[in-house]
């Protein structure tokens, strides 16, 4: 990283935000990276397409005027070196690991995918796409999860799971578009964006997934304390609908059974008792399972995408009678002690990287901006790293292909655009 007191170079700092000698090429290839930032968080959850759009619209793009990337690198200077060097030495961790175990390539397709992420944030600095395509994209992706999920309910399922086939997946996605939603929001969009965000709690609320929510309290309370004005009195309104909305939660009965917070209090009068048989007593099973595998091989783990063989050998799972749903879990529901237990010391100080590197470098953007609209990337960056770590906490984030991809590029485009903005001093060009 720079040793300077910003990391972007002087040359990135005056550099325009759309070069006034832009080719119609290089505008086309502008465009094609703004739709893929429509797409990116509109279609995730929404749509059977997830991810494929915005990335075949950055590959237009990149293929109409590569020229535009090899300018940004030369700009930038050393200002994504050690996010490159974050993806790669993650990337390293996983593959000693596979090769040392003899795993299956897929067990580690979710770690390279992060090599996308200093990718995207050269891209987004680079081509000058304009991040208000991102926010609109944030308000369709909250209005379909919340249609579908209505649907689903409404048709029978007893969780809502969009497209993922998967509620806890279904529901993480979610609160990562209503990050985008809140904090790259424009000024004077703040009704479409209430109005959005309220579609995406609903949603929320109808998978059951109660990992989120204090995740969902997380931006909420950011918010309120960065915001001012008319979003200030509406941030403690919003805060008090939810803490409202979770008391309802608990003791109005359907609302109990939708969320599954029922069962959560069920769950807990069962583990005084001392009965472990419940989803709360799996995920508690598993986290002492993962502290003792860890205890039992620090150094290398037992091989990354292997926690499955400790579920399968535990008592619960040997006949004559299984635990079938607990033995179908193939990972510890936690990011930090998933990779601890898989991939050792060197997997733990990795995922901790992860979270805390590109938590670093957004911080150190808004230091550089105090005030204004204009940090408002950097700002949904902290904030969506902080929720993927909270919702870490019961839920393995890098199990999933889908929220494991949308980490890496929602963090490297938010980035993208932290870098433009720590250069511009015109913080509505970004719009």
């Amino acid at each position: 990283m720079s040793s300077s007191p910003s990391a972007v170079s002087a040359s990135a700092r005056s550099a325009p935000v759309r070069s006034a000698g832009e080719s119609p090429r290089q505008r086309w290839a502008r465009h094609a990276l703004e739709a893929g930032l429509l797409c990116l968080p509109a279609l995730l959850v929404a749509t059977p397409w997830g991810l494929s759009p915005f990335t075949a619209f950055a590959l237009l793009a990149l293929a109409l005027a590569p020229e535009r990337l090899a300018r940004g690198w030369r700009e930038l200077g050393g200002s994504l070196r050690l996010l490159w060097w974050l993806v790669l030495g993650v990337v390293a961790v996983a593959v000693v690991s596979k090769f040392q175990f003899d795993v299956r390539w897929r067990e580690i397709d979710n770690r390279l995918r992060l090599l996308t992420l200093p990718f995207f944030a050269l891209m987004v600095f680079a081509y000058r796409p304009s991040r208000r395509w991102l926010w609109r994209g944030a308000l369709l992706g909250l209005a379909g999860g919340f249609l579908i999920a209505l649907i689903q309910v409404l048709g029978g399922a007893d969780r809502a799971a969009g497209w993922t086939a998967n509620a806890i997946v279904f529901a993480d996605a979610l609160i990562g578009v209503v990050v985008i939603a809140v904090y790259c929001r424009p000024s004077g969009e703040l009704l479409w964006t209430t109005v959005a965000c309220a579609l995406g709690v609903g949603a929320i609320a109808l998978s059951g997934s109660r990992g989120v929510w204090p995740g969902l309290a997380l931006v909420l309370l950011v918010g309120l304390l960065v915001s001012g004005g008319r979003a200030r009195k509406l941030s403690w309104a919003m805060l008090a609908a939810l803490v409202l909305a979770a008391a309802a939660a608990v003791w109005v009965a359907p609302l109990a059974e939708q969320t599954r917070m029922h069962e959560l209090r069920t769950d807990v009068d069962r583990l005084r008792e001392g009965d472990a048989e419940s989803s709360l007593g799996a995920r508690l099973t598993l986290l002492r399972l993962a502290g003792e595998t860890f205890a039992e091989h620090p150094l290398s783990g037992i091989g990354v995408g292997r926690f499955e063989n400790v579920v399968l050998a535990t008592p619960q799972c040997q006949p004559p009678a299984p635990r079938i749903g607990f033995c179908k879990l193939g990972h510890a529901h936690s990011d930090l002690a998933e990779w601890a237990a898989t991939m050792g010391a060197p997997g733990l100080l990795a995922v901790l990287a992860v979270y805390l590197v590109p938590l670093a470098l957004f911080a150190r953007r808004l230091r550089e901006r105090a005030t204004g609209r204009a940090r408002s990337a950097a700002l949904a960056g902290v904030v969506l790293i902080l929720v993927y770590l909270a919702c870490g906490l019961t839920q393995s984030m890098f199990a999933h292909q889908l929220i494991a991809s949308f980490y890496a590029i929602a963090v490297g485009v938010l980035y993208g655009f932290a870098l433009r903005e720590a250069g511009e001093e015109d913080c509505d060009a970004l719009r």
